[in-house]
């Protein structure tokens, strides 16, 4: 559209001298919102009856400022006069939080200028209306103010052929009276309108980041959704405690007795011929990974680095300032040589590489849940450093570790001897019983996601973490995994699943929970040292090991008068090298449980795992458990372990875990496992966590901080913490129902008479920026940022859209397998009876033995059945989202089908929802044209860390 003055009839007229209003004022009056320092063109008073509008010039120190006698185009000229300078690249995180807040700023400007073009083009408009009664010549007054003002981006495809049709009306119509003029008026002002709305929202959003940005950032943890442990620590918990508690690990050396760990170790692996051989290959492997290492003079390449840069950044070791600055010197190539040959040069006198004299500075961040965890803050460059040597021992560990698996124990247990497999299928048919069945599916499912699961298997992949978000971008070169939330949805979907299949196969299974007491803080360096070496790792690469173990700490809050000391105990976090020490300790557990259990597999994440199978097979792995952990000089959270017995039938009054059991609860987040097997929700603990949610909310500084705690903590990690936000069909559609139970409860806490987020946010708006003066509508609270809304999640659409989709009920999925298993074993009796009386009665068999039973028939089902595997797989199936059936309204404004695609079922369910209001206020679907929006603000404002307060 053409700037308003450039051309046109009407622009003529505008510039030509006209009458002024008595009741229109020459000045503008610029005043301050309360919580922002931002300046609002509040109003350019109209004629008693004409809408008010708002615009943003965040540019005015004063309180309040009188521009007397200035009219709209004076007011441009003088916005226009702030340019925005030519800022440096960043050097920091102040330096390009800067450059984002100008250019934030700027893009106030250019919106303020734009809508106060608008603003006076419209208003001259209403001016000559109010003089103007010829039908036609008003239409076509409308019609050049609306070509000639500066519009946001076409939010209708059908808006253009409007126009047009309006342009050949005023063209070929003199005094047809049949065309209702008055009526195409009316819809060529409510178009102007929509704009006029538009513009109106758009100075809110901007009011909304300026709101941010004079608040300061709440940035410190990242925002993922992931639980950390299974069961929350106290919320009670200070920052203080866990601290003083870390300390007495970290600076308080425990000596593991190498011999006795070396023993251990050679007689659980080291007792046969094939794990010998297999331990022994292991060792060779690693001798020349070794000599690799030392023969390779070129660590550091450009494609090294791309992988170091991007593993570094995406983990949680940097604070937001340091990862602006190696992000900016990833994008300088000069200083990017200068990295690689300072690192070479470190990788070839690894030998004197040593820790900063002044120490490493540490500092503790709360996560979402109230726990809190202690960070490294270390230098960038060793930074680089130490992750490529990580990620180098953690392949080498990962692939040796794996191949000494299936070497020794990967492989699926033979339920049936080879005598009674060819007697199946000689009674069944031949190969009417080699599917791999639910075993194999088992193993595969264990060496995928379960299996080293902290260990990389190539240089590119992005180590997982304790809180490697979901909200992850793939980038060129760099895989990604599953996150750690990830995998422990599947795992609680597996456990329920074995639950359900097992209490109807076996009538019982025991399941157990476990992890160690500050694994990471308490692991004796020791015990690295004995465990490395009993794999093959030279002495030279364990006193390295030793050196980068051994590190002098600082804590950051001690400010100056901070002591050194030096750690004597445990890893840091968020390390690869961690991540090797860790995985391959706990390696020995999995292998031990497995070999003495015969078969017991431990599905473990970090130092959180589970097992379960008969009574007897759980009660011997929790001894061979016990006596690892005492060897290692590890020790057990008895907080977070516990152990039921599921039974079939009704167990009456509940028995007690054997003594030598863990005596407490089994628990994932906020479900609690019954002995009926099912798991229920513990609405005690929801209600602790609601009041950690009450203060979290509380304590935003700005209405986008607030969607953010919302989205992340009130949405994104209660519903993670009641299994995820896609369950599997094992859960049933009465989980779905104890979900929205859950956020009903969380709604009536939170926000008690306002009832729902979105009054919230609206009384919220309503209080903080008075100067927007529209209903604040729902669907501008809802709607994605990139679509010109605010963003808040809402937990019901995300659960209606899994209505209808899981199992109403599991316990109908194994009633239908049992079904199918007995009509098939009775058609193949049939079949073989049939087959065999023709066989005798031509003389050309003689009679054999009857048919295979019942028990026999289904003793091996889990090696063999092919329905109960496809029971197996429908339970842990993921339903997909109901996917709402758009009106064609919708489908049209999405630009038909296929445009659809690019839009989650949960975004085309709030515009289905929202497809009235959106319409009749936008024109459209999209709120406001974002390319008046800072969306580099916006997404800076999403990539940093949320400060959760105690």
């Amino acid at each position: 559209m053409a700037r308003l003055g450039e051309s046109s009839s009407f622009a003529k007229w505008l510039s030509s001298p006209r009458p002024r209003p008595d009741n229109v004022p020459t000045s503008l009056i610029l005043v301050d919102t309360p919580h922002a320092k931002t300046s609002t063109l509040d109003s350019w008073l109209l004629p008693k009856g004409a809408p008010q509008y708002a615009a943003t010039i965040p540019i005015l120190p004063k309180s309040v400022t009188e521009c007397s006698t200035l009219d709209p185009p004076q007011l441009l000229s003088n916005a226009t006069h702030h340019a925005t300078s030519v800022l440096p690249p960043p050097q920091s995180l102040q330096d390009l939080t800067q450059v984002l807040r100008s250019v934030t700023r700027s893009k106030a400007r250019q919106a303020a200028r734009q809508r106060a073009r608008f603003i006076e083009g419209k208003f001259a408009l209403q001016h000559l209306l109010e003089y103007e009664t010829q039908g036609l010549k008003r239409l076509r007054a409308i019609l050049n103010t609306y070509k000639d003002l500066p519009l946001m981006d076409q939010v209708n495809n059908g808006t253009e052929t409007f126009v047009a049709n309006v342009e050949r009306i005023i063209t070929k119509t003199t005094q047809d009276p049949c065309v209702r003029l008055d009526e195409w008026e009316s819809r060529l002002m409510r178009l102007l309108n929509t704009h006029s709305l538009r513009y109106e929202y758009s100075a809110l959003y901007i009011n909304i980041m300026e709101e941010w940005i004079s608040n300061g950032d709440d940035s410190e943890v990242p925002d993922d959704v992931g639980m950390g442990t299974f069961v929350p620590e106290a919320l009670t918990d200070s920052m203080e405690q866990h601290r003083r508690k870390w300390e007495t690990y970290v600076f308080t050396e425990v000596e593991s007795d190498k011999k006795a760990i070396h023993a251990w170790l050679e007689g659980l692996l080291r007792s046969s011929e094939p794990t010998r051989k297999a331990i022994d290959t292991t060792r060779r492997e690693i001798r020349k990974f070794e000599k690799t290492m030392a023969e390779r003079h070129e660590h550091f390449t450009k494609r090294t680095m791309t992988w170091c840069v991007e593993g570094v950044l995406r983990s949680d070791l940097l604070t937001d300032g340091k990862r602006a600055v190696l992000t900016a010197m990833q994008q300088d190539g000069d200083t990017l040589n200068d990295m690689m040959d300072d690192l070479n040069m470190r990788m070839n006198t690894l030998d004197r590489w040593t820790w900063p004299t002044e120490g490493v500075p540490v500092e503790q961040r709360r996560q979402v849940g109230s726990k809190s965890r202690i960070f490294q803050d270390e230098d960038i460059m060793d930074a680089l450093f130490l992750r490529y040597i990580g990620v180098r021992w953690s392949v080498r560990m990962s692939k040796s570790l794996t191949t000494l698996s299936r070497a020794t124990w990967l492989f699926p247990k033979n339920l049936i001897s080879k005598e009674e497999r060819l007697r199946r299928e000689e009674h069944l048919g031949l190969g009417k019983d080699h599917a791999s069945g639910v075993n194999g599916q088992r193993l595969e499912t264990y060496q995928t996601d379960f299996l080293l699961t902290q260990l990389l298997k190539e240089e590119w992949e992005v180590d997982r973490g304790y809180d490697n978000g979901e909200e992850q971008d793939q980038k060129e070169g760099i895989k990604i995994r599953k996150s750690p939330t990830e995998l422990k949805h599947s795992l609680l979907q597996l456990l329920v699943t074995e639950v359900a299949i097992a209490k109807r196969l076996k009538g019982e299974i025991t399941v157990l929970q476990s992890d160690f007491e500050s694994f990471g803080p308490s692991i004796p360096h020791s015990t690295i040292a004995a465990v490395m070496s009993f794999f093959g790792v030279s002495e030279s690469w364990i006193q390295f090991f030793q050196k980068v173990l051994e590190v002098p700490i600082v804590f950051k809050e001690d400010g100056t008068k901070a002591e050194i000391q030096y750690r004597r105990r445990g890893t840091s976090m968020s390390s690869p090298l961690a991540d090797v020490f860790g995985e391959t300790i706990l390696f020995c557990m999995d292998y031990a449980v497995w070999y003495y259990t015969a078969g017991v597999r431990i599905y473990r994440l970090h130092d959180d795992f589970w097992l379960w199978g008969p009574e007897a097979s759980v009660c011997q792995g929790w001894k061979v458990m016990n006596r690892f952990a005492k060897v290692m000089g590890l020790k057990f959270n008895t907080a977070k372990s516990g152990c039921v017995r599921v039974l079939q039938k009704a167990p009456g009054p509940h028995r007690k875990a054997l003594l030598s059991m863990p005596q407490g609860d089994v628990r994932y987040g906020f479900l609690k496992l019954l002995p009926t097997g099912y798991f229920r929700v513990d609405f005690p603990l929801v209600d602790r966590h609601i009041d950690a949610l009450i203060s979290q909310l509380a304590s935003a500084r700005s209405l986008f901080s607030w969607v953010r705690i919302w989205n992340i903590h009130g949405v994104g990690y209660f519903t993670s913490m009641l299994g995820g936000k896609q369950p599997a069909n094992c859960f049933g559609a009465k989980h779905i129902k104890e979900m929205e139970t859950v956020f009903l409860h969380v709604y009536n806490r939170v926000f008690q008479e306002e009832r729902n987020v979105a009054s919230h946010i609206r009384k919220h708006i309503n209080k903080r920026f008075p100067s927007f003066r529209s209903t604040v509508v729902d669907a501008f609270i809802f709607l994605p940022i990139e679509l010109g809304g605010l963003g808040a999640q809402n937990p019901f659409v995300i659960l209606t859209q899994l209505q209808g989709q899981i199992l109403a009920d599991p316990e109908t999925a194994m009633t239908t397998f049992f079904q199918a298993e007995t009509f098939l074993y009775n058609t193949a009796k049939t079949s073989f009876e049939r087959r065999h009386r023709k066989l005798l009665a031509d003389n050309t068999m003689r009679p054999t033995e009857p048919f295979l039973s019942l028990s026999d028939y289904t003793r091996p089902r889990e090696e063999t059945s092919r329905e109960l595997l496809r029971t197996y797989q429908t339970m842990l199936l993921r339903p997909k989202p109901h996917e709402i059936q758009v009106s064609e309204v919708v489908r049209s404004m999405l630009g038909g089908t296929q445009a659809m695609k690019s839009f989650s079922p949960y975004t085309l369910w709030l515009f289905e929802l929202y497809e009235k209001e959106l319409i009749e206020n936008f024109g459209g679907l999209r709120i406001i044209d974002t390319k008046l929006l800072p969306m580099g603000m916006i997404k800076l404002a999403r990539k940093q860390r949320i400060k959760w307060r105690v």
